[in-house]
């Protein structure tokens, strides 16, 4: 059982627990995995892995630049993925504030493009009402904390509106109890994929599978991913999960045979050796249905009325004001990630 926090640094989120941020973030850092471990089993080269992880995660917080990164990487890189890395930029010229200037990425052994040349274009739904999914927002969601009841109605929604596979869970809610019985409280702190403005799951790939959409949605290629997991290792927050091919045939009849679209794209039934399976898999806000004009399931199924979801950039939306509210903060914010996903205290 965990001890309640004492210190009072004057962070400390009121309505919960006597727990700082600090705390949130030991609780996201103890649900990531261990790189080597998560490598163990990958033909990818372990030592490159952890370090480009690292570095990745450097970029983020404006360490090092991403021409300095790609750089650093790019001879060992084209060593250990060949044709896959060269065909891809890595990463494009346009990527934001991880992008390599044209003059770098020329002198690489990997494509020189634009995002537009590796990234696909989702529809839309547009109604001419506004609102969600109509096409030119940037995606992003609040988490109140103080109306997280712990009941997991959110990864239950999750499983069922994507039919994840067996270790694949999009959305998870970490607990931590505190105090001793009979003074016992607990902290609820849901974790989808943030969705970061400067993703180290982006940086660090090596075949440009891991791209940002215009909508502020961090798009998986199940086509271009190999599997390496680099990604895995690199997202600060644990939201990541690799595809073992697993499924519910012993507790679902028919289980696999539907599938839920990803990133707006259906894939048809999940078989053996065929994407996704082998490759990297994570909350996507449930693109397929903003594309319908619907909130993600696990907003629209919670009970407690904790998830809340719009456009960030529109400041009129109840998101884009709680956001900017005093209650609000990021998880791990010095990770410099900047995540489309906010908390309230």
């Amino acid at each position: 059982m965990v001890a309640m926090s004492t210190a009072d640094d004057g962070d400390t989120l009121p309505g919960i627990p006597n727990v700082g941020k600090a705390d949130l973030d030991a609780m996201v850092e103890n649900e990531r995995p261990d790189p080597r471990e998560e490598l163990a089993d990958v033909e990818a080269d372990t030592d490159l892995g952890v370090s480009m992880a690292e570095d990745a995660q450097s970029v983020a917080r404006g360490e090092i630049s991403g021409d300095e990164y790609w750089e650093k990487y790019d001879e060992a890189a084209a060593e250990e993925f060949g044709d896959a890395y060269r065909e891809t930029p890595n990463p494009a010229v346009d990527a934001g504030d991880q992008t390599v200037s044209t003059e770098t990425a020329e002198s690489l052994s990997c494509a020189v493009g634009s995002m537009d040349t590796v990234s696909t274009e989702t529809a839309q739904v547009d109604d001419g009402e506004g609102g969600i999914g109509t096409g030119g927002e940037k995606w992003g969601m609040v988490i109140d904390l103080q109306k997280c009841v712990g009941c997991d109605s959110c990864t239950v929604a999750c499983k069922s509106e994507n039919r994840t596979p067996p270790g694949v869970s999009y959305n998870v809610v970490m607990e931590e109890e505190h105090g001793e019985f009979p003074n016992v409280t607990r902290t609820n702190v849901p974790r989808p994929c943030m969705q970061c403005d400067n993703p180290p799951c982006v940086q660090v790939c090596p075949v440009s599978a891991t791209y940002k959409m215009d909508d502020g949605v961090v798009n998986i290629d199940y086509d271009r991913c190999i599997g390496c997991r680099y990604c895995n290792i690199a997202c600060p927050y644990g939201a990541r999960y690799f595809d073992f091919g697993e499924n519910y045939d012993d507790e679902v009849e028919g289980a696999g045979e539907i599938t839920s679209p990803e990133y707006g794209v259906d894939r048809g039934s999940r078989e053996e050796g065929k994407s996704p399976i082998g490759n990297i898999r994570k909350c996507s806000f449930c693109t397929h249905r903003l594309e319908r004009g619907e909130e993600p399931a696990c907003v629209e199924t919670c009970v407690g009325d904790a998830r809340n979801m719009g456009d960030l950039e529109n400041p009129d939306s109840d998101v884009a004001q709680m956001a900017d509210s005093s209650r609000a903060f990021q998880l791990k914010e010095d990770e410099g990630t900047d995540p489309n996903v906010y908390y309230l205290k």
